[in-house]
């Protein structure tokens, strides 16, 4: 008996003709030829399966020298990159020293002495670049006093003594929070120094600054974005107070 199969993939109609032995043998009771032929075909499904089953453990063999391979790879990665980054550290250029250490981590981190390395790389970063600003306390933001970026650390620290004064009335909610561009910052104790970083505005757009962030005395700080910090004191507007805070900053800063 032949039947025919239609099989639709993606729109287009395969035709297969499937020959089922079974349905064409026809019982011969007492002939010795259908007795032959069952056995013969016993034995090709027998061998048939016996492939298969080879197929299977053969995808299960052993990946030693795809292992070795492996290996030699990462230990070669490994060399190539750590003396990459001894170049580039003796030409000056901490950042793509630290890179090439933190790829090494990323395929090796077994390797020893690397995150060493990196923190001593962090610390000497962290300490080159001196910048120092003295900040009004008379005044609102003022002028911008360094260029920060995006994910890159540095170090600050503010010294000094100011008198703060102010005359205002104020209800019982005090101090208004509702414009961090001239009123005080929410969350941040009244009187302590606070910064803001505003990235460079969009083709069209005004500067949108970020959100006010404590300073106080100082501190190591991560800026989420790239842009110009401004420092001011905590203050409401219309206050009167006097006075200059000297502040140091080191690390990722440059000149505004």
């Amino acid at each position: 008996m032949r039947r025919k199969l239609e099989i639709t993939i993606g729109g287009c109609v395969l035709v297969a003709v499937a020959v089922c032995v079974g349905d064409v043998l026809e019982a011969q009771v007492g002939t010795g030829k259908t007795t032959r032929q069952s056995s013969k075909e016993r034995k090709v499904r027998s061998k048939s399966g016996s492939g298969k089953g080879a197929r299977s453990i053969k995808k299960g063999a052993s990946t030693k020298t795809i292992d070795v391979k492996v290996r030699r790879f990462q230990e070669s990665f490994v060399r190539d990159a750590a003396d990459l980054a001894k170049q580039y550290e003796d030409a000056g250029n901490l950042v793509k020293t630290r890179k090439m250490l933190e790829l090494i981590l990323k395929l090796s981190p077994e390797v020893k002495g690397v995150r060493a390395k990196i923190k001593q790389i962090d610390e000497e970063m962290l300490s080159a670049n001196g910048l120092t600003v003295e900040v009004n306390t008379a005044r609102g933001w003022g002028p911008p006093v360094a260029a920060v970026f995006k994910g890159q650390a540095f170090r600050i620290r503010a010294v000094g003594d100011y008198r703060f004064v102010t005359n205002l009335s104020i209800g019982p909610s005090g101090f208004a929070v509702a414009d961090a561009s001239r009123d005080m910052a929410a969350d941040i104790r009244c009187g302590a120094l606070i910064g803001v970083v505003v990235p460079p505005p969009e083709a069209g757009k005004q500067p949108e600054p970020g959100k006010p962030f404590l300073v106080g005395a100082g501190g190591t700080i991560t800026p989420g974005d790239t842009g110009l910090l401004f420092l001011k004191i905590n203050a409401p507007k219309g206050h009167k107070s006097s006075g200059r805070l000297k502040v140091r900053m080191t690390g990722h800063v440059r000149k505004p």
